[in-house]
Parts: structure tokens; C-alpha cells; sequence
């Protein structure tokens, strides 16, 4: 199977590692600066799942030498998603097919408008992971997981090709018959655990153990759920409960990705996420306050 991941920062590059030692052919489409850091170092996994080594990875930094790819992975942050959409016009075949396993769900009608519904699979990823100074990947928590289904009836084949591949690599992989709620759930988890993290400038730890950020966070679930529900999606009260299951199972220190992104003073999510939920909200005339709070703080700080 040929995989082409575009974005070979933690997420992609751990993924892609786990595809490779399956028996995928994966290549990895990246700028010309990460391009001269994997050449220099390799690309090394971290992992309290096993480490792993690639010493001479495909990397490819004209799309136009690639491989054609059976599934294209996108695992870029939201706001780079427009500066992507070139370069996967030019990988992607009348055969290929797109797996974003971005947070969110605003980019699914940005790559319908570009390459047609029934080319986008859907797709989520459920990790704790960053690059060091080395560009290697720092896998801290036992979560390493993929989810994939079909959003369209040509789908399922690739799809079963995809499970098949992954049942054989060292990470957890689901192919999923209620993707569309996989998404919107895990698009309610990241937003209220990105917004507290972030919004307080603190590990989920501290956050957990006062009833009135346990509070906002609660209400930041349920307004997410909300809008989930006007758009025609069942995130039931038992999703919300294995949302406060995980969360209270994380490590003392664990934070959101747009919290160490904050941290380090890079762009965040912020639009994709908290922005897009409101935009939801408005077009239902939906109230979402702590979200708004949420989104105008974080938004003033960064």
C-alpha cells in the first residue's frame, strides 16, 4: 500500500513510522527545512509504545517525484491546511484518496470543494506527542490510536485495506461505521481541553482538582455537544461521560497540543477549532458563552 503523509511533524512522522514497519510504502512530503533535518537525523520514535528508527526515510520535497499514493494522510494543523492544497492536487491520483486526521471538522468541506466528497475518508488521530530538539518524536502517553471510515459508499474498500495494514502495526487502529460521531466527538474533547489548558496556562492536573474549572470544562463539553446535536450528530450524554474518563486518566502533567503550542509561541488552532464551533453555533442560533469566553481570551493572548 502506498501511504503519502503530509506533515511530518510529531503526528504524521510517529503514524507513518508505524505504517512503514507494517510493509506500507510511506512517503513523506515535507518542506525543504524539515526535509535537511530528517536527512541529517534520521527519524527516530521516542515511544513508551517501543522506539523506532528510520535511517533514511522516503522523503520527498516535489510532490511531482513522489510515488502515487493509494491514501494521501494529512496531519497538519488547520491553518496550514490552505498552503497545503497545491502540493495535494499535485500527489493526488483518479485512484487516491484523502485521510485528514486533523482536530476539528471545518476542514472536511474545504477538501470536498476541492477534490469531491467521495475522495475524503474520515479520519482522527488520539495522541500526546511532540518533536524534540533533534526533530524526533516524544511519545509520553500509552495513546496512540487512528480512527478511518467511510463517508461515502466508494470508500469501503480502501477502507478494509487500510484495517487490514494497520492490524499489523504497533499502534491502535479502528475502522469506524460511525466515523461522522468519532469526529464530532473527538472534535468536543479537543476543543474543551485545548480551551481550558490553554485559557489557564495550566496541565490538566491542577484544572481537575477544583470543582469550578471541573465546571467550565463540563460546560465547554456540553456546548460542544450542543452543537453537534444541530448538526445532526448523536453525541449522546455517554460520550460525555468517556470524555470526563479519559480526561481524569490523563497524567497530572498532560496538556492540550495548543497549549505546548502556546507555550512555545507558535500559531494555534484557534480559528479551526473554538472559531469554527462558534460559527456553527450562529448558523443554529445556538448560546455558546463559555466557548465565546474561551475563544476571546486565547485570542487576546496570542
Amino acid at each position: 500500500m502506498n501511504i503519502a503523509i503530509i506533515g511530518a511533524g510529531a503526528l504524521g512522522s510517529y503514524f507513518g513510522v508505524r505504517w512503514l514497519r507494517a510493509g506500507a510504502n510511506v512517503q513523506f512530503i515535507v518542506r525543504e527545512k524539515r526535509a535537511k533535518q530528517l536527512h541529517e537525523q534520521g527519524l527516530a520514535l521516542h515511544s513508551v509504545k517501543g522506539d523506532d528508527q528510520i535511517q533514511s526515510p522516503s522523503i520527498i520535497t516535489n510532490p511531482k517525484d513522489a510515488v502515487e499514493a493509494d491514501v494521501i494522510v494529512i496531519a497538519v494543523k488547520g491553518y496550514h491546511l490552505d498552503a497545503v492544497i497545491h502540493t495535494l492536487k499535485a500527489l493526488a491520483g483518479p485512484n487516491t484518496f484523502l485521510l485528514p486526521i486533523m482536530n476539528g471538522v471545518a476542514h472536511y468541506q474545504t477538501l470536498a470543494d476541492h477534490f469531491g466528497e467521495n475522495k475524503v475518508l474520515g479520519g482522527l488521530a488520539n495522541i500526546i506527542a511532540t518533536l524534540d530538539e533533534h526533530g524526533h518524536v516524544k511519545h509520553t502517553s500509552e495513546i496512540h490510536e487512528v480512527w478511518f471510515g467511510a463517508l461515502h459508499h466508494s470508500q469501503q474498500q480502501i477502507c478494509e485495506q487500510l484495517a487490514e495494514l494497520s492490524q499489523k502495526a504497533n499502534m491502535r487502529a479502528t475502522y469506524s461505521e460511525k466515523i461522522s460521531t468519532d469526529i464530532w466527538y473527538k472534535y468536543m474533547f479537543i476543543t474543551a481541553f485545548s480551551g481550558i489548558t490553554t485559557v489557564s496556562e495550566l496541565e490538566i492536573g491542577p484544572i481537575l482538582k477544583h470543582q469550578a474549572t471541573r465546571d467550565v470544562l463540563d460546560k465547554l463539553f456540553q456546548e460542544m455537544q450542543q452543537i453537534a446535536n444541530a448538526e445532526k450528530v448523536d453525541l449522546t450524554e455517554r460520550r460525555i461521560e468517556k470524555a470526563w474518563s479519559t480526561i481524569q486518566q490523563l497524567p497530572e502533567h498532560a496538556t492540550s497540543s495548543m497549549h505546548q503550542d502556546y507555550r512555545k509561541g507558535l500559531p494555534l488552532e484557534l480559528e479551526h477549532l473554538h472559531g469554527a464551533a462558534i460559527a456553527i453555533a450562529k448558523k443554529h442560533q445556538l448560546e455558546v458563552p463559555v466557548i465565546q469566553t474561551i475563544y476571546g481570551i486565547i485570542k487576546a493572548k496570542s
